[in-house]
């Protein structure tokens, strides 16, 4: 699973010597536990600085390693990658609660800022909620190319007033975690990293975050329509996350988003298990960045 350290050399984690991690700092000196190898803040740079810098954007309880195969394919390319972690992901469920949903925004936010001072052209990927957080800061910092895995515009099953109702009297609702076997990845990690968050806090819905959540997701509907740059958007349609159709209804609306369908993909596009689905994801955020 650390094959990342050998594909790319230009990989490393975020450290105290990066500006930018010491940027987001404050955010994690809050936390009381340490994130997990696999939820590591990463760059991954080119000898010679790009001239353009890829921000990468992980999902609602997801972590950094999520977004490293596509950021590899975009390295390949030529550009210069960046994978900030929210705060309170990738830790444990009692830091997770401590934040909301400004935390996470304001650490793509802080990101975004110092990539643009940093580099003469910058643009924004995003899987999931990270598409959501993608849409805000892209309208935001006014970024010419946006591109999203998996955007979750609308949930699934989700209904905000039985969220709300429900949150009025539980904190969470336990639900059991198993590994996704659909899922194929490459980044550094640990051996048991995904269950040990499976046993921390994969295994809870925290309906506070979950609110929190929608607060971004309703955020991004509304930045979705002042955004004046080019968007891709991709779907598995075996996602049983997000409402594709609804979502796809929703950026079809906007003249500037190219919409791309994977026939036999699920949430995880990026990471699916089957190659040439895979590949087709990868490849073609590649593709539409360099264009």
């Amino acid at each position: 699973m650390n094959e990342i350290i050998t594909l790319c050399k230009g990989y490393s984690r975020l450290n105290k010597n990066d500006d930018l991690y010491n940027l987001l700092e404050s955010f994690y000196e809050k936390e009381d536990s340490q994130a997990l190898v696999c939820a590591s803040p990463w760059k991954m740079l080119h000898k010679n600085q790009s001239h353009t810098a890829i921000l990468a954007l992980h999902g609602y309880k997801g972590y950094p390693g999520e977004m490293v195969y596509p950021s590899l394919k975009l390295y390949e390319a030529g550009f210069d990658v960046f994978c900030p972690r929210y705060v309170g992901h990738g830790v444990t469920k009692e830091d997770f609660i401590k934040t909301n949903s400004e935390n996470w925004l304001d650490i793509a936010r802080i990101s975004l800022g110092y990539l643009k001072k940093e580099y003469n052209e910058v643009y924004v990927i995003g899987h999931s909620m990270g598409g959501l957080i993608s849409t805000i800061v892209s309208s935001e910092f006014h970024i010419k190319k946006t591109a999203l895995i998996s955007p979750a515009f609308y949930i699934s099953g989700f209904s905000y007033p039985k969220a709300l109702i429900y949150s009025l009297f539980r904190k969470e609702i336990d639900i059991p975690w198993k590994m996704d076997k659909t899922f194929w990845g490459i980044c550094e990690r640990e051996e048991n990293d995904d269950q040990t968050l499976g046993k921390r806090y994969w295994s809870n819905v925290i309906l506070k975050q979950i609110l929190e959540l929608d607060k971004i997701r309703k955020r991004a509907i509304t930045e979705l329509e002042k955004y004046e740059g080019s968007m891709f958007s991709i779907f598995g349609d075996k996602d049983l996350s997000v409402d594709v159709k609804k979502s796809i209804s929703l950026l079809e609306n906007n003249k500037k988003n190219n919409i791309l369908l994977i026939k036999g993909s699920n949430h995880l596009c990026q990471y699916f298990n089957q190659e040439s689905l895979r590949e087709e994801c990868n490849n073609a955020i590649v593709d539409f960045i360099k264009d």
